[in-house]
């Protein structure tokens, strides 16, 4: 009776070692699973995350070139001064997207960027544009003024009562009838005689003085 219960024990704890020995393996098989599952989303969370920097950093650049655009169109009369405010500005900006980009992973997804800040620091390294020389004003035509001949025409001299006189006759006319004789004062349509002199007689005219000569008789 004794043997026949010892027997039946032995089969039953093999039971119990097998069944223990089996739901360990199935807790380590679930925890191998989830170490997986857990393994696969923290490198989709990674993933995701450098995909929502670069997007926000390619945001913030194409705001930083319009600046740049709008800058670079600004009239050439632009004040100096406000210029380079506006330069350093925009440098601080830059600098900013720079040190976003140096805590990236080095991904492909970031070389186009990386080309666009490249090329946005050349264009804010460059100087200002200088204004056009402006066109240098054409000089006006210097036209010699006419000479303006007087109405009449000298033919001599007299002298009266120790007085000199200056003998003048129409330019169109020949009648002798028509000489006229002018002393220093006198004027003759608009003309005006200062001085007889040995061979000339000087006129003056508005503001124009003119020396006519005295034909020789």
């Amino acid at each position: 009776m004794t043997t026949m219960l010892g027997s039946e024990s032995r089969p039953h704890g093999t039971l119990m070692r097998v069944a223990a020995v089996t739901w360990l393996l199935l807790i380590c098989a679930a925890v191998a699973i989830n170490r997986v599952a857990l393994s696969g989303l923290t490198a989709q969370i990674d993933t995701r995350a450098p995909s929502r920097q670069v997007a926000a950093l390619e945001k913030r650049l194409a705001e930083l070139i319009q600046q740049v655009e709008h800058a670079q169109q600004q009239p050439v009369a632009l004040p100096q001064a406000r210029y380079e405010a506006e330069r350093e500005a925009l440098e601080l900006r830059l600098s900013a997207i720079e040190a976003s980009l140096g805590n990236q992973p080095a991904t492909d997804n970031l070389l186009p960027l990386q080309t666009r800040l490249e090329q946005l620091e050349m264009r804010l390294s460059a100087p200002p544009p200088a204004p056009p020389t402006p066109p240098r004003p054409r000089a006006a035509a210097t036209t010699k003024p006419k000479t303006i001949e007087p109405p009449f025409r000298v033919i001599g001299t007299e002298l009266r009562a120790g007085e000199p006189f200056l003998s003048i006759m129409p330019a169109a006319a020949d009648a002798l009838a028509q000489v006229r004789l002018l002393r220093p004062g006198e004027a003759e349509a608009g003309w005006q005689l200062e001085t007889i002199e040995r061979n000339t007689a000087v006129f003056r005219h508005g503001n124009d003085s003119r020396r006519l000569p005295i034909p020789e008789r």
